[in-house]
């Protein structure tokens, strides 16, 4: 893949939608086999599908671009440059006009905050509008503060040749830390809602995103701690996994999605009493 798309999943011709979700993955993924339990790309058994099921007024969408590890896989543009390339994207497909949540795996949760600040900072209206329209952000294992994978891959850098996506991923790299202090203390993009969580379980023998750097330092933001390792933390294996379930009920309270209407019962036909009237008088 050499250019970035916009892969449409479900209800996104729907000119009364209430608004859009937007599935963004991250280092090595792809907009399809990510979200996928079983790592396919040619079927709807995923959990953006499922939402598309569960809330037939949503466009669900997923954004595929190339952000691959090492270089002799592919090239791959700096964040900042991603961030830009993606805003040109989404304007072509009218995303602002309507309410809009992400949700996001490791690197893609990156790409939207650096994204949104993008959006602000370059004055374009249609590009301001997806920061207005931006109800919350899912972040899935997203590095805040960088990630150990980074650390990891440099121990074989030297044969594979890391790319530059991964070397903005060390812990702690400065241009991280600059875009995590300025969406912290940004008050539009702070306020944005959010869910965070967390893998607790080892990928290849490293913890990449542990507690500390999947919190992104916002007051009363609390990054949940998942039964999962980083490739199978934005895989659900069914509706009724957490993850499902809670991202779910939020892009619902986020885009304000109307609970289905109740099957009213008819009332039962009113009963008539008759009264006697001789009775009534003895009485009187």
């Amino acid at each position: 893949m050499s250019d970035s798309v916009l892969v449409e999943i479900s209800g996104c011709q729907n000119p009364q939608r209430l608004g859009d979700v937007i599935f963004v993955h991250g280092l090595g993924g792809s907009a399809r086999s990510t979200w996928h339990p079983q790592e396919q790309d040619n079927d709807n058994n995923f959990w953006p599908a499922w939402l598309g099921e569960d809330m037939l007024d949503v466009g669900i969408w997923s954004l595929g671009y190339e952000v691959e590890p090492f270089r002799w896989k592919g090239a791959t543009m700096p964040l900042v440059d991603r961030a830009t390339n993606t805003l040109a994207l989404l304007d072509i497909y009218e995303i602002g006009e309507r309410p809009l949540v992400f949700i996001t795996h490791s690197l893609g949760g990156l790409l939207v905050k650096q994204m949104l600040r993008h959006a602000q900072d370059f004055g374009n209206p249609r590009w301001q509008a997806i920061v207005e329209q931006t109800k919350g952000i899912v972040f899935l294992s997203t590095p805040h503060s960088g990630a150990d994978l980074a650390s990891w891959i440099e121990h074989i850098r030297g044969i594979l040749g890391a790319s530059v996506s991964v070397e903005e991923l060390q812990a702690n790299h400065s241009r991280l830390r600059e875009l995590n202090n300025l969406y912290r203390n940004q008050q539009q993009l702070s306020q944005i809602p959010m869910e965070v969580y967390c893998e607790k379980q080892k990928t290849f023998g490293i913890l990449v995103v542990n507690e500390t750097s999947a919190d992104p330092g916002i007051p009363g933001v609390i990054p949940i701690p998942m039964d999962c390792n980083h490739i199978n933390i934005c895989r659900p294996e069914s509706k009724g996994s957490t993850i499902y379930r809670r991202v779910k009920r939020f892009v619902k309270e986020c885009l304000q999605v109307p609970l289905p209407k109740l099957q009213l019962q008819p009332s039962p036909e009113p009963v008539e009493v008759e009264i006697d009237e001789t009775d009534s008088k003895k009485k009187a």
